[in-house]
């Protein structure tokens, strides 16, 4: 299956973060021609900062709300496919600033909506949403649950989800694949005020923890997973003017609570004995969040392969690797997990 990934042509909107800079180093290993979409990324300790990094994968700098000053060059790369990853990721910051929040997340996505419409090369587009579409009702959530918002990123998620459908079936008319994934894991995302890269900071800082809620269940998915649904999917063949949706959520038993993965890091790592102050939650956040991924599993035959102990060691080794060998384990933990 990988080696059908040689010289397709694959658009990254949002490259340089987490999930982006993750795929669009996997692609490039496997003989993909990349291009990158996306801003620049501040943090030093980002893989997609890596001097290895802007070697291999050729990045145009752009905010998705001004897209119309590089049309050219992307219509010029001819993509067959597309991936939207660019969003702000954050519920936090979606309370901080929610109309950036909405301006990026369901005006940037028209922006990219729009843009890719004249595409003449285009054949497929996947567009990464989040779990946080759903409207909450403490069950194991499909894809056919009701979609909700009761805060402004979920909202604008939801609003994503929604318009992207609305200009593949009334405009597009090609393969689209909407993927609503879990809480994701895995060395090099840097967001304030989320678990994993709080903990390493504290630790690295030898600073408290400060958790919102401790006792909050989540579908930890580890990143080599969602690369191996992405690669998956762009292989697929799927049938043009048709939406299909698929949650990514672990095997039941990766679906746990922040207290468990607190746990487990602490016992299976070399992160030990982290102090913590659990604060009061001021924003509206769900306790409980599970996803079912029986339909991608039944349809397309792919389910989670790392189970949660492996995810965390796996994560807390790249966050803890020295900033000059940051990219050569990535390029190991992605080599080492698909062959």
């Amino acid at each position: 299956m990988i080696s059908k990934l040689k010289k397709k042509r694959v658009l990254v909107f949002g490259n340089k973060g987490f999930v982006g800079s993750w795929l669009s180093l996997s692609l490039n290993l496997f003989e993909a021609n990349v291009l990158g979409v996306s801003l620049k990324m501040n943090n030093s300790n980002y893989l997609s900062n890596t001097i290895q990094f802007k070697k291999k994968v050729n990045t145009i700098y752009c905010n998705i709300n001004n897209l119309n000053k590089v049309k050219k060059k992307i219509s010029s790369f001819k993509p067959e496919i597309v991936v939207h990853l660019a969003s702000q990721p954050l519920v936090s910051e979606g309370y901080k600033n929610p109309k950036k929040t909405f301006n990026t997340n369901i005006i940037g996505t028209l922006e990219i909506l729009e843009l890719i419409k004249d595409l003449k090369t285009l054949k497929k587009i996947i567009i990464f949403t989040s779990d946080k579409v759903y409207e909450n009702n403490h069950q194991k959530l499909n894809e056919d649950s009701k979609l909700g918002g009761i805060d402004p990123y979920s909202a604008s998620k939801s609003c994503q989800d929604i318009i992207s459908q609305c200009y593949n079936l009334s405009f597009l008319k090609k393969q689209m694949i909407i993927l609503r994934s879990g809480n994701i894991i895995g060395g090099g995302d840097w967001a304030e005020n989320r678990l994993i890269p709080d903990i390493i900071r504290a630790y690295k800082n030898n600073k408290k923890l400060k958790i919102r809620s401790i006792e909050s269940t989540r579908p930890w998915l580890h990143i080599l997973d969602v690369l191996s649904a992405i690669h998956l999917i762009i292989n697929k063949k799927f049938k043009d003017n048709k939406i299909n949706i698929f949650n990514l959520s672990p095997k039941e038993g990766n679906q746990v609570s922040v207290k468990k993965i607190l746990r487990l890091i602490n016992e299976k790592t070399e992160i030990k004995s982290l102090k913590m102050n659990v604060i009061k939650n001021r924003i509206n956040e769900k306790k409980y969040l599970k996803l079912s991924s029986n339909k991608i599993k039944n349809q397309l035959g792919w389910e989670s392969e790392l189970n949660l102990v492996i995810g965390l060691i796996l994560t807390v080794k790249l966050y803890l690797t020295k900033k000059n060998n940051l990219f050569l384990e990535t390029k190991k933990q992605i080599l080492d997990f698909f062959n």
